[in-house]
């Protein structure tokens, strides 16, 4: 277990920095809490969007549609990272093929490590490709789809004191459990020097090397092969120069050294991070939105409003679900959208 292995590492290491322990504990092949538990859906530990409504799915499917028809591709990779059950791909596949010329044809890609979520998927879409790694994938025209997939990803955390930077690690406390701590930052931090972040003391400056590695090989194989991203997730273009490190476990926030294996770790998304890396590339064709501002773009206002009409004895349920994914008490400006068109 989980747990276990973290022990052992800590009976033989003073410590274990927090984006090696967070690579641990969702990724570890045997054990890691995004290979082996049942983690979305109501029984779950989250909802996701696509979750909560099939409008969600659609507006993404009506951006597709536009951009497909806009540059008359005649075939394209549809890409989905993290695709869970394959709710959100659902989705938008019924409404290519409703809408979609039967002369374009549609190449189905996952990147997806989850045993059980593989042989589902597979079950659905018996003609898709999975993937291990981000990037290997025929060279042609791509629309990729990231739903609320980087924020899982490994996490590093510096923090100022006087002139010297520290990083978060985690620790064996004196009772035996784990502790968060901090040790002099590792000499690879270069990110933070490139960052226009300048922090003063105690606050708190997050990123994700993964996360810059993983969007950097999308950006690379769209400039090899044109196409168009859509980022999505919670986060900011701001840094708030404090943690949002957390756990969820049952659709509520737990202590993240608890239940190692067993519980979601997520955090707000770095985009500013993101977005440094568009224009040091000078691509200048993205967009940077709420969650709320892209689907009303693409419709989903009308959308709710024909499911309302199609069906009055839901109408209630139906206007509460759009209420949760555009309004911002709930998901509407906390999560955003990067767009990128190459």
């Amino acid at each position: 277990m989980i747990k276990e292995k973290l022990l052992k590492y800590l009976n033989e290491n003073p410590y274990i920095y927090l984006d090696e322990f967070i690579k641990l504990v969702h990724g570890d092949k045997d054990h890691g809490y995004y290979v082996s538990e049942e983690i979305i859906g109501k029984k779950g530990d989250f909802i996701t969007a696509p979750e909560i409504s099939q409008m969600f799915g659609e507006a993404i499917a009506i951006k597709i549609l536009q951009v497909i028809n806009k540059n008359n591709i005649k075939h394209f990779n549809l890409i989905e990272l993290g695709p869970g059950r394959g709710t959100l791909i659902n989705d938008i596949l019924r409404v290519l093929n409703k809408h979609l010329s039967p002369e374009i044809n549609i190449s189905l890609h996952f990147n997806e490590i989850n045993k059980n979520f593989i042989k589902n998927l597979k079950l659905q879409f018996p003609k898709c490709k999975i993937h291990s790694v981000i990037g290997d994938y025929p060279d042609r025209y791509s629309f990729f789809i990231a739903n609320e997939f980087v924020d899982a990803l490994p996490l590093r955390q510096l923090k100022k004191r006087g002139n010297t930077y520290y990083e978060t690690v985690v620790k064996k406390s004196l009772d035996g459990d784990f502790e968060f701590d901090i040790e002099i930052a590792r000499s690879e931090s270069e990110i933070y020097s490139k960052s226009r972040c300048d922090l003063k003391n105690n606050q708190i400056f997050e990123y994700s090397p993964q996360t810059i590695e993983v969007f950097s090989k999308i950006i690379n194989f769209l400039e090899k092969n044109k196409g168009h991203l859509l980022l999505i997730d919670y986060g900011y273009a701001k840094h708030p120069l404090k943690s949002t490190i957390q756990s969820i476990k049952n659709h509520k926030k737990t202590d993240v050294l608890n239940d190692i294996g067993k519980q979601d770790i997520t955090y707000l998304v770095n985009f500013d991070c993101l977005i440094s890396i568009l224009k040091n590339k000078k691509i200048l064709e993205y967009k940077f939105v709420t969650q709320s501002a892209f689907l009303k773009l693409n419709g989903i206002e009308e959308r709710a409003n024909q499911l309302c009409e199609q069906n009055p004895a839901k109408a209630e349920e139906i206007k509460i679900q759009l209420n949760r994914l555009i309004n911002d008490e709930h998901m509407g400006s906390l999560f955003k959208v990067l767009e990128v068109e190459i």
